[in-house]
């Protein structure tokens, strides 16, 4: 392997000589070449005798990887590489070598390049994060508006001028506050160990061998692969996790781990600034449910409008928009427009405009006030924020208590009504077109027997809803005729119970979030299940009957909300976690994401099938988790999940909380946003 990867370097020298012969590089410092001055560093120590290669990589096409210039640290780990910029749109990527190590740095986008960097532990593990989706072998290569982005959410974690943590790994509200510092250092130190000795490269190579496959011959490779393979369950038993023995060998780098986690994933917080503590200047309470542009830029609603503990909280008013790596984006919060107490429904038509549902989520007492919840709307804005619907928000359509919304590609937009058992559909995006659909007979007033909650879009243009109160699934054609009608019994099983959230994936299968205990308020509660057997079912494209095995219930799976499928089909099940939700929960009680094996089971570790879990008996836990509704996957890879509510949460008196939390390059790239099925985006 020392001998493979050795030639790997000569080879790139060789490379380097032939581009300087041909004009590809220069190969001083002369006429207009830039210079990338850096240091090769272990901690704080530099790091000798590295062939560090600079590489572009060519986001626009699939090939696009492309050797810049080469340097050797000297005696204090310094490089210096000459070379020209490209003129296409690249990633710029640093790599440095020496037998079988491999640190790398993701530099910059374009001419946003700086001139001075460091390589280290930390860098290669940023890198290794934002990238995993992307990482083959020694190249970095996947679609454009990922790997752009990637370079961004790399910074969060580790600064490519300093090789010090990133600013927003190490402070509020990540820090000393969650896990997540403490793993992404834990993650550098296991790095570490194979900088001070050869043969724990090999035991990291080993850690990141993909389930049924080859050990990676890079540690670029080997932290992507983690990212992707995160947990180790019983390896070889609970207390021997390869990656975690590795992380005590050389820890460097402080805060770490003291014991092994249940998975390597970085569960990044976001809650719109350098805070954690919920408050009435916070940027969010309650966000519900996501939508994802073209471009990466994530959008959610709502349920509260910001307060502290303790206080009562109103209907929100507000949508929020974040750039792909987290930060609040311009004229963010968006505002008016009829937003009031929004809930499940969050969606970007194919004209690229924002549609959210208003619930109408309120604190009781703010029944009794003039900003009460109007309960009978939805909202619609451009990209930029600008409301376009009226101060009421659109009405039309018998609307009442919307959750669920879904978009169809003709522009078409789905609501469900929890709260009088129907669907209204405004064509090509037109109230004055709107079009209501009962699901079933209609109900006594205030007393909805279906309740509809969840909406997808399949691959015929069919809506499929979920009857929480009801517990079936109900078809409905693009002409807006209900075709089917599926009971949560099937041959003598019971397959759905409290159904909510629901998700199609790329060959039409419908899959469905079974909390066993949810009873949707809209507006009474008075069905709440036990909560003995959350799970989730899919139903197969082909007969519209489940998939043998349904429901299943592995994976850690508690009180299953949302549920979404990534680019390779598997699916994702976020948890409200612990029931029943209530003021005497433990606060410090652990959420976790589940993730089944989906339909397509050749993207699944080997001997898995559909519906079985990847992620371990606990989920993919981490306390920077709250109870989730919602999870989005976007270009990059990075699964967005909201922190809903509380742990320790007070159904009446101010739930929610007050933060999304990222999933850095834990699943297949999507490309956004997403109308219908979901589209891979490699």
């Amino acid at each position: 392997m020392i001998d493979r990867l050795g030639t790997t370097r000569w080879g790139a020298l060789v490379l380097f000589l032939l581009a300087c012969v041909t004009g590809l590089v220069a190969c001083n410092g002369g006429g207009d070449s830039l210079q990338l001055i850096g240091t090769v560093r272990s901690g704080n120590v530099g790091l000798a005798g590295y062939t560090v290669s600079l590489y572009a990589s060519f986001v626009d096409r699939a090939d696009g990887w492309q050797f810049l210039g080469l340097g050797v640290s000297d005696a204090n780990g310094e490089f210096q590489i000459s070379y020209d910029l490209p003129s296409e749109r690249s990633v710029l990527i640093v790599q440095a070598d020496r037998g079988p190590v491999t640190l790398a740095s993701a530099i910059g986008y374009g001419a946003d390049v700086p001139a001075r960097v460091v390589v280290n532990e930390r860098t290669t593990v940023a890198t290794g994060n934002a990238f995993a989706q992307f990482v083959k072998g020694r190249r970095v290569v996947g679609n454009s508006v990922g790997m752009i982005n990637a370079v961004r959410m790399a910074g969060n974690l580790a600064h490519p001028v300093t090789g010090d943590a990133g600013i927003v790994v190490s402070r509020t509200p990540n820090g000393g506050e969650t896990s997540t510092f403490a793993t992404f250092n834990s993650l550098a130190n296991a790095v570490a160990a194979c900088v001070a000795k050869d043969s724990a490269c090999l035991d990291l190579f080993n850690a990141g061998r993909p389930p049924g496959g080859a050990a990676p011959d890079s540690v670029l490779q080997a932290v992507a692969n983690i990212v992707k393979y995160p947990s180790y369950p019983g390896y070889p038993n609970d207390q021997q996790d390869p990656v975690f023995r590795l992380s005590l060998a050389a820890p460097l780098y402080q805060p770490a781990l003291p014991q092994r986690p249940t998975n390597w994933l970085l569960f990044l917080k976001i809650t719109g600034g350098f805070y954690s503590a919920q408050d009435s200047s916070n940027l969010m309470n309650g966000p519900g449910n996501f939508a994802i542009d073209e471009l990466g830029y994530v959008y959610f609603d709502t349920n509260y409008i910001p307060r502290p503990p303790g206080e009562f909280a109103c209907a929100s008013n507000r949508a929020v928009k974040l750039t792909p790596w987290g930060e609040n984006a311009p004229n963010s919060p968006f505002l008016n427009g009829g937003l009031s107490g929004q809930g499940f429904g969050t969606l970007l038509d194919p004209s690229g405009r924002l549609w959210i549902a208003n619930f109408g989520f309120q604190d009781a007492p703010c029944e009794f006030t003039p900003q009460k919840a109007t309960k009978n709307s939805v909202s619609l804005f451009t990209r930029e924020g600008t409301a376009i619907s009226p101060p009421q928000g659109y009405t039309q359509g018998n609307i009442s208590w919307p959750q669920g919304m879904a978009s169809d590609r003709q522009g078409n937009i789905w609501t469900a009504s929890c709260g009088n058992d129907t669907v209204t559909v405004y064509r090509q995006g037109d109230p004055s077109q709107a079009m209501n659909i009962p699901l079933g007979p209609t109900p006594a007033s205030g007393d909805p027997q279906i309740k509809p909650f969840g909406a997808v879009i399949d691959l015929q243009g069919n809506l499929w809803v979920t009857g929480n109160r009801s517990n079936a699934m109900y078809v409905v054609s693009p002409s807006g005729a209900v075709i089917a009608t599926l009971s949560g019994m099937y041959q003598g099983k019971t397959v759905i119970t409290k159904p909510i959230g629901n998700a199609v994936d790329s060959k039409g299968n419908v899959w469905v979030a079974n909390s066993d205990w949810l009873d949707a308020p809209c507006p009474t509660r008075t069905a709440l299940g036990h909560a003995t057997n959350p799970s989730a079912t899919m139903y197969r494209a082909s007969d519209r009957t489940p998939q043998p095995g349904s429901p299943f219930t592995g994976g850690g799976i508690t009180l299953p909300w949302g549920v979404t499928v990534d680019g390779d089909d598997t699916v994702w099940v976020l948890n409200f976690g612990v029931t029943p939700p209530g003021p005497n929960n433990n606060p410090s009680l652990i959420n976790g994401v589940s993730r089944l094996c989906g339909a397509d089971t050749t993207r699944c570790p080997p001997g898995l099938a559909t519906g079985d879990p990847i992620s371990p008996s606990t989920g993919y836990q981490s306390n920077a988790l709250q109870r989730m509704t919602a999870g989005a996957v976007d270009p990059s890879g990075n699964l967005w999940v909201t922190n809903n509510w509380k742990i320790d949460v007070d159904p009446f008196q101010n739930p929610g909380g007050n933060a999304v939390v990222i999933l850095i390059g834990a699943a297949a790239p999507l490309k956004t946003p997403q109308i219908g099925p979901p589209v891979p985006f490699r």
